[in-house]
């Protein structure tokens, strides 16, 4: 099923799952997991926690929904000294330096630093962790995913490099093989125009496939015939695209458009979409309330 993390108007708060044929969600964890993914095996969500009773990364398991911890920030910052990157504090709830943690292999990635381009890898060794680093750089970093290959694994990266077009409005998903510096542009993208963006590109469970965003249209990219295909088009009247995810056997796309917020808030009305990829036909499910907020979704 498609799960959120959201707060929302009524003071409901925590992670929770979604039935598009019903409308109907349900609360499967107390906890805000922040900038959540599933695992490969979609038995466990992985995200970000940033309250006063914990402040880390933790996992969900979607099958009797365990909450369990995974790492606190504070060995967090013990470990990435070692990489000469700053600590991050926690001060209040709220949304977290620490960002869009994914299972990787047999530990786990993470950008580290708000918008920044520095990605961690970690990793349980005996009584303590191993800790890497996949990626660095100057530029913004939005979202990211990794492909495991026999040989190699390549990193793509949605950054606002202009690495293939010299309009600073625009950025780049970028390519690149872990552990070497070679890296080339996959797509010339729009940049996300968010006061808080986690980036828009998704990838099916092969990865063979780069969803993106090119106002107003919805296109899929392919990496191995290197051909876009149109999906639908979606206008924009003061509002944004948010989120952007395929389904898990990737026939369908999941989307939500948020309205601008009015007087400098923080708060994006959003509304969710899914639509068929082959046919394009596209329905409307629900628009939620004003200050309904959202943390994170993963379908």
């Amino acid at each position: 099923p498609i799960v959120f993390a959201a707060e929302f108007e009524d003071g409901n708060k925590g992670t929770f799952k979604y039935n598009i044929k019903t409308g109907e969600y349900e609360k499967i964890s107390d906890y805000i997991f922040q900038e959540l993914s599933y695992s490969d095996d979609y038995e466990k969500i992985i995200g970000v926690i940033w309250e006063d009773r914990f402040q880390g990364i933790a996992e969900l398991d979607m099958r009797d929904y365990t909450f369990t911890t995974i790492i606190n920030i504070s060995d967090l910052n013990k470990y990435v000294k070692q990489l000469g990157l700053e600590e991050i504090k926690y001060d209040i709830p709220g949304e977290a330096e620490l960002r869009m943690p994914k299972y990787y292999k047999d530990g786990y990635t993470f950008f580290w630093g708000y918008y920044s381009t520095h990605i961690c890898y970690i990793k349980p060794v005996k009584n303590t962790w191993d800790i890497s680093i996949v990626n660095s750089g100057k530029f913004l970093g939005y979202s990211y995913f990794i492909k495991e290959e026999y040989m190699e694994n390549k990193l793509f990266l949605e950054t606002d490099e202009t690495l293939m077009s010299k309009n600073e409005d625009r950025g780049t998903i970028i390519e690149r093989n872990i552990g070497e510096d070679n890296k080339e542009g996959v797509l010339d993208i729009e940049l996300p125009d968010l006061l808080d963006s986690d980036g828009i590109m998704d990838m099916p469970v092969d990865m063979s496939k780069i969803a993106y965003y090119e106002e107003p249209e919805i296109y899929i990219y392919d990496l191995n015939t290197e051909k876009k295909k149109h999906v639908t088009n979606q206008y924009l009247f003061n509002q944004n695209i948010i989120e952007l995810k395929f389904s898990p056997d990737g026939k369908y796309m999941f989307y939500t458009v948020g309205d601008n917020p009015f007087f400098g808030g923080s708060f994006y009305r959003r509304t969710f979409y899914l639509v068929d990829i082959e046919s394009g036909n596209k329905t409307k499910l629900v628009k939620w309330k004003t200050t309904d907020m959202f943390y994170g979704i993963d379908w």
